[in-house]
């Protein structure tokens, strides 16, 4: 379930219409029904611990109504297909928390002139409980406060040209329950480059291929009871992905990310360091 945030922020990755002159809009789908497939691995490291987690499942995105008819663009997300594995060490068993996810959904809306997320809530108990799950989670605390844009995901209606490179930075301060903390107080900030490579017709489409890399630094103070820990997390993502122009929506895209982390103790000076690393593939079609 840790990876459900950071997807949610991922899968509204698709864009749209090309430009006269050579330029492109990159401009997110906002009224076409459409699914997304999704693998990945997550693995952790702590001393001698290793833990890996596999995930596959299916996001279906439903759009309630056209954009031009309504103050704000609504999309029911619906959650199947979901098979998920943990390993501990050498042992495998299923991972039941994530399995949950089968059959639950919720419901965003997005600003239409923006595409700024108004909010994204859960439309039945077990929805509403796994959407909070993940603020409390190591990987929702890396990358809760990324909202997705919906129309914008690249960051601005820009036109875009073959070679060119662009950079978003975003900086939040964290003041919630996280990583098991009662308190935690701190701030992350990330730096996302993008690179527009190429530009190939395939079968009468237009695929647009790009480089992302994001850097993400998370750092504050955790305490429970009379504990007090200072953290500190580097995660940098690296990923590769193909855009299908013509339909709008993201032909495939490969990603790998690797976390380096420490927690020190504030009363003993006694450090914790840990390693995660995690890759992904996603697929989109319409419905």
């Amino acid at each position: 379930m840790a990876q459900i945030k950071y997807w949610l922020f991922i899968s509204t990755l698709s864009i749209a219409f090309s430009n006269d002159g050579g330029g492109y809009r990159f401009i997110g789908n906002s009224t076409q029904d459409y699914y997304m497939d999704l693998e990945s691995i997550f693995q952790v490291s702590i001393d001698s611990w290793d833990f890996a987690t596999n995930f596959s499942g299916r996001q279906t995105y439903e759009f309630m109504a056209p954009k031009e008819k309504q103050d704000e663009i609504i999309s029911k997300i619906s959650w199947s297909k979901v098979i998920s594995t943990n390993r501990i060490d050498d042992k495998v068993s299923p991972n039941h928390d994530a399995q949950k996810q089968n059959g639950t959904s919720y419901t965003r809306k997005s600003d239409p002139i923006t595409g700024e997320q108004i909010s994204i809530v859960g439309n039945d108990e077990v929805s509403i409980q796994m959407l909070e799950n993940v603020t409390t989670s190591t990987m929702g605390a890396l990358f809760s406060g990324d909202d997705s844009n919906l129309l914008y995901p690249f960051g601005s209606d820009s036109i875009r040209y073959v070679g060119d490179v662009w950079t978003i930075e975003m900086a939040h301060e964290k003041a919630e329950n996280i990583f098991g903390w009662e308190d935690f107080e701190g701030t992350t900030s990330s730096k996302l480059s993008y690179i527009f490579k190429k530009i190939k017709e395939k079968k009468g489409n237009k695929i647009a291929y790009i480089k992302l890399k994001n850097i993400i630094e998370l750092n504050g103070v955790g305490g429970i009871d009379d504990q007090a820990v200072e953290i500190t997390i580097t995660t940098e993502v690296n990923g590769d992905i193909k855009f299908n122009i013509t339909t709008g929506l993201m032909e495939r895209c490969t990603m790998s990310m690797v976390i380096a982390g420490f927690g020190k103790d504030l009363e003993d000076d006694s450090i914790e360091k840990f390693n995660m690393a995690m890759s992904a593939k996603v697929k989109e079609k319409l419905k």
